[in-house]
């Protein structure tokens, strides 16, 4: 009954002449659509919005971090965060009509004390078409405003002193499984013998390890300088070991970098293994408040809190004929070691294809497990020392707005 009542109601609306429906039609259907259609404007909109603001943040935390660990230079940083930028939205853009936005990055340097500051500003101003229902009311596209500010600090001038203890021991000579390819004249044979040049070409010879090492430490000595370009923060040293050390194997840290690189590519491979002398002389060198280092920060810029490093490395194990004497050098230079950390030295350490004796001292003296590296290739040694400069360069970044 009910059913056949609601029925007869819905037709006699149907059929009614007084208009009511029709107007109510007519205002209600176009209003519908007018809300649906700025619904998905707003949508749009905000969805657009949210997408700008991840692509503005990425790319200034993207650009301060790279500047602060000086992987790009100010100079590179403004196309660096724009290209950034238009990487992030590159993927984004689909669900948007005549999408457009124009990145612009600001790169700032403020000066704090030993630091940098890195501020880096990226803004944009996107626009987007909207649906035909908001172009009725003279609105053809809308425009949405983001912008994103990160600052990055990087450290690398506070006061460092950083020592380099290298074994040139015999060892050091053999290959390091890494080749150098070298031009050299190609012989050609006459039919009836002899022969004559007819042209070049490239022959792969071997590179001694002594040889990698002096690729590293040019390596980490650059990394070094240009945390450091006016020689005021940042003084290293070395000394090197074989069977012995003497007074020829000493070079006293200084601000003029450059003379660890002339000392280390004068190193010949000869002899034994021995590193207790060497390493008790570098520590000796950075040990205590009153050290020759510190002294030496607080005469140049009046601060004589430094951050002290030592690098230690070696291709091989103590070795002096007698095995109780071996041990007694590795016992002496883990004591080195043990001296240096509780002063507040970092050790890295380095074994370069060294067997499980020697590798076993060198994460003893190194200062946590990730100072120690164990570098199987010629590769992995020059990845070792980079990383042992950004480490003892470090930085840390932030977003700000």
């Amino acid at each position: 009954m009910f059913i056949r009542r609601l029925a007869h109601t819905c037709r006699s609306f149907a059929r009614a002449k007084d208009g009511n429906f029709a107007m109510l039609a007519a205002t209600l259907i176009p209003l519908t659509f007018a809300a649906g259609s700025f619904a998905i404007d707003f949508a749009s909109v905000m969805s657009m919005k949210t997408r700008l603001q991840d692509a503005v943040d990425g790319a200034a935390l993207a650009t301060s971090s790279q500047l602060a660990g000086k992987k790009i230079t100010q100079a590179q940083a403004k196309q660096y965060a724009e290209d950034y930028f238009r990487g992030m939205m590159s993927q984004e853009t689909g669900p948007y009509s005549g999408y457009s936005a124009t990145p612009v990055a600001t790169i700032t340097s403020i000066p704090n004390g030993p630091s940098t500051i890195w501020q880096v500003e990226v803004k944009t101003v996107g626009t987007q078409n909207l649906t035909p229902m908001a172009r009725i009311i003279g609105q053809d596209t809308v425009n949405v405003t983001v912008a994103s500010v990160s600052e990055s600090m990087t450290d690398a001038t506070y006061p460092v002193s950083m020592y380099l203890v290298l074994d040139h021991s015999g060892s050091m000579g053999w290959e390091s499984g890494q080749t150098l390819g070298v031009e050299v004249p190609k012989y050609c044979y006459y039919w009836w013998g002899g022969r004559y040049q007819c042209g070049t070409m490239i022959e792969d010879r071997p590179i001694k390890k002594i040889n990698v090492l002096k690729a590293a430490v040019a390596d980490l000595v650059a990394d070094v300088k240009k945390s450091d370009p006016d020689n005021k923060y940042a003084r290293m040293g070395a000394v090197s070991y074989n069977n012995k050390t003497t007074d020829y194997d000493k070079l006293q840290a200084d601000w003029n970098k450059d003379r660890v690189v002339t000392f280390t590519n004068a190193l010949e491979a000869k002899d034994g293994t021995n590193s207790m002398y060497a390493m008790d002389w570098a520590v000796g060198r950075l040990h205590g408040p009153n050290s020759p280092e510190n002294t030496a920060h607080a005469i140049k810029h009046g601060r004589s809190d430094i951050s002290k490093f030592i690098v230690f490395m070696t291709d091989g194990q103590n070795e002096t004929g007698n095995s109780s004497t071996d041990d007694y050098v590795d016992y002496q230079t883990l004591a080195s070691c043990t001296k240096a950390k509780s002063d507040g030295i970092t050790i890295f350490s380095v074994a370069f294809q060294a067997p499980a004796r020697g590798q076993r001292l060198l994460q003893a003296c190194a200062s946590s497990l990730a100072n120690f590296y164990d570098a199987n290739s010629a590769a992995d040694l020059i990845a070792a020392f980079k990383e042992i400069g950004e480490k003892a360069t470090n930085s840390s970044n932030r977003l700000t707005m």
